[in-house]
């Protein structure tokens, strides 16, 4: 089980949690559920996986660029990506035992 979840300036939490790996299809997923409910354009900061870079979410990305701008933290900066707790807490809380966050 695992979660991608974005924070907004205001504390407002956006997740969708998912079995499979995450690949492009996912995050492009997540992504579209983003839009659907955003009334301006979205400034998404993104904690460089390997797939913010794979050449599908780059090819939405630029279909969406009037909706999504997409940026992206220094590599290792876990400690500024909010994120991380929400994505320990579930795997902390979930059925796969003991987890070290």
């Amino acid at each position: 089980m695992n979660i991608i979840s974005t924070v907004t300036n205001q504390g407002k939490v956006r997740f969708m949690i998912y079995d499979e790996k995450m690949t492009a299809p996912v995050l492009i997923r997540f992504l579209n559920r983003l839009l659907r409910e955003a009334k301006k354009k979205v400034c998404l900061i993104l904690d460089h996986l390997r797939v913010d870079h794979a050449r599908l979410v780059k090819s939405w990305v630029q279909e969406n660029k009037k909706k999504i701008k997409l940026f992206h933290l220094p590599s290792d900066s876990l400690d500024l990506n909010p994120d991380q707790s929400l994505n320990c807490d579930l795997k902390t809380n979930s059925n796969q035992g003991s987890v070290q966050c």
